[in-house]
């Protein structure tokens, strides 16, 4: 029997996570180095009675750290944070121009003095990079806005118009809805202020299913009129489908097979248990699964509206999750369960 050897444990090449923590510590180290060295630097020349320039360095150190803060917040990127771990290296780098500046700027040796203002000049170019990028980020923002408030109200306008002409075609309103979808396919904010209706023609839904525009898709798989085989097909379809579970899992006409794929295999979202819970036509044991296992109020508040409750399921939410529940007061998952309980399970009382 060949025995393989055991791989050697002070190899970092066989621990990648190791690997990787220990890389991210020397990084963290390494943004902190020359802001330590500056600290270093500015208590050194403070015990030397030679503190020329150290006002100066302060100041742009001050200046460029607030003005970086300010730039950061201005943004509404989730990733924006990131910029405040790069921000004190920033500002120890203009710290020591503005150093260099003070020390340097009356100096009679013309190199040195060259270098002085040299390093002021960067200071200030620091400085106004930060003040900069801020207002250009604030530009950005209202340009957004401004077209989100334009693209609101265009959705407005035409959720106005549908519901007048829904009033005018009494009778006949998939003919309408179909027809006017058709006329205007490729315009969004008439198709999102249209497919809400429940009138559309399963049919239609179907194709529409498949717009590029996955938000249009989106709404079209949500549609309450949308039937078990689109759902299916978009289900198995191979391009992002996992954008698509959480409708499909919400959705009282996805077949039961898609319900269980989904639950056993969520891909890349979470939280998905909440939609499932409350879909009346989740498989039963899928539902007897979440109740088993779930901690959180929110499914077991969707459960308890569910349609399809028994008191089997309400049996395995369990009397220890509800009493803790009840240990955090005024929960109405606990008043909604306590008046289930005598209807589904006339033999049991509540706990």
């Amino acid at each position: 029997m060949k025995i393989r050897p055991r791989p050697a444990r002070n190899s970092f090449g066989q621990f990648p996570i190791v690997q990787a923590k220990f890389r991210s510590v020397i990084g963290i180290l390494s943004l902190l180095a020359i802001p330590a060295l500056y600290a270093a630097v500015l208590v050194y020349i403070a015990r030397q009675g030679d503190a020329k320039g150290t006002g100066l360095s302060i100041l742009f150190f001050a200046m460029v750290f607030a003005t970086g803060f300010w730039s950061i917040t201005q943004s509404r990127s989730s990733t924006a944070g990131i910029g405040f771990i790069f921000l004190p290296l920033m500002a120890t780098v203009s710290g020591f121009f503005g150093l260099a500046f003070g020390r340097w700027r009356t100096s009679h040796e013309p190199a040195r003095k060259a270098l002085g203002w040299l390093a002021l000049g960067a200071a200030v170019f620091v400085l106004f990079l930060n003040i900069r990028e801020g207002f250009a980020t604030r530009v950005r923002n209202q340009g957004r806005d401004d077209k989100y408030a334009a693209h609101a109200a265009a959705i407005a306008r035409n959720q106005k118009s549908i519901s007048a002409s829904l009033e005018q075609n009494r009778g006949r309103e998939g003919a309408f809805l179909d027809s006017t979808i058709r006329a205007n396919r490729n315009d969004r904010t008439f198709l999102i202020a249209a497919l809400p209706n429940d009138s559309i023609s399963p049919a239609l839904l179907d194709t529409l299913a498949n717009h590029p525009d996955r938000g249009i898709a989106s709404m079209s798989v949500g549609n309450p009129g949308t039937r078990a085989e689109t759902l299916s097909r978009i289900y198995r379809q191979g391009n992002f489908p996992d954008y698509f579970y959480q409708t499909l899992a919400a959705h009282r006409n996805s077949p039961p097979e898609v319900l269980r794929g989904i639950h056993r295999n969520p891909g890349v979202m979470s939280n998905l248990d909440i939609w499932l819970a409350g879909n009346p036509s989740t498989p039963r044991d899928v539902l007897e699964l979440i109740a088993k296992k779930t901690t959180d109020r929110s499914v077991v508040a969707r459960m308890l509206e569910n349609p399809a409750l028994d008191c089997g399921l309400v049996s395995e939410l369990g009397t220890a999750l509800l009493r803790r529940i009840k240990s955090g007061g005024g929960d109405q998952s606990v008043v909604r369960m306590t008046a289930l309980l005598p209807e589904l399970c006339p033999s049991k009382k509540p706990a």
